[in-house]
């Protein structure tokens, strides 16, 4: 009987070694590198913004759209669609001339350079990249637009329960794989005192999007003209984290 136990306990000595020795063995999955994309290395010229990028900024594999195009009707050219890089800091003036501003006053992070973005905007990413966070915000020229309304949009109100978001979408092979709202202006709350139009830079959590080849942004907005939206098309973007 003392034989069979000791034979016993001997087997399970070994068990317990053995998932010792388990537990501490190291992993074979490589370990992935966090990089932010930051904007501070882009040569923006004197005039505080750069709106013409060919083929659309890259950086790290990774490529921002950016469409800059020809007028025909009143011959000039005009940023359309996607992302400019500007280091404009202007958190009083009202209007489209205005436009390259964000109205954090600075870009994330009390850095120099980031992005603005049109509605619609897309970036593309290759597969070995897996998103972790984004800063995002207003742009001057929408913020003070929704809170004082301009000769094309209205005055953002509680009585009107208005608001700004965007959709953030991911997607593979052209179809959607997941998204999340972002509100950037929102007056729907009951209590009065917790409407807001975003102005500080905001972290969003883009760890959801998980396998995608691109990011889409769509803005919408309480104030429309039929299928028109009147709040300025435009938000800022800083501070994209990923990793690979």
């Amino acid at each position: 009987m003392k034989k069979q136990l000791l034979i016993v306990g001997l087997a399970l000595t070994a068990g317990l070694v053995s998932c010792k020795k388990d537990e501490i063995t190291p992993s074979t999955t490589p370990l992935k590198t966090t990089y932010t994309i930051d904007f501070e290395d882009v040569s923006i010229p004197s005039k505080g913004y750069l709106d013409s990028i060919s083929g659309g900024l890259l950086s790290h594999d990774v490529n921002f759209e950016n469409q800059y195009i020809f007028d025909k009707d009143d011959k000039y050219w005009y940023f359309s669609k996607g992302f400019a890089v500007s280091k404009v800091i202007n958190v009083d003036t009202a209007g489209f001339g205005n436009m390259y501003a964000t109205f954090a006053g600075k870009g994330a992070d009390n850095s120099k350079n980031y992005l603005v973005s049109t509605d619609n905007s897309i970036i593309k990413l290759p597969a070995s990249v897996q998103l972790v966070s984004m800063a995002i915000t207003n742009t001057t020229y929408a913020a003070l637009s929704m809170k004082h309304g301009d000769d094309f949009a209205k005055k953002f109100t509680g009585k009107d329960k208005d608001f700004l978001k965007v959709w953030v979408k991911g997607y593979a092979s052209g179809k959607v794989k997941d998204s999340l709202e972002v509100y950037l202006a929102n007056f729907q709350f009951t209590d009065s005192t917790q409407n807001f139009i975003q102005k500080e830079w905001k972290t969003i959590d883009l760890s959801k999007f998980v396998a995608i080849d691109s990011l889409n942004f769509k803005l919408e907005s309480s104030d429309m003209s039929g299928k028109w939206m009147n709040t300025p098309e435009y938000f800022t973007v800083d501070n994209i984290k990923f990793t690979k």
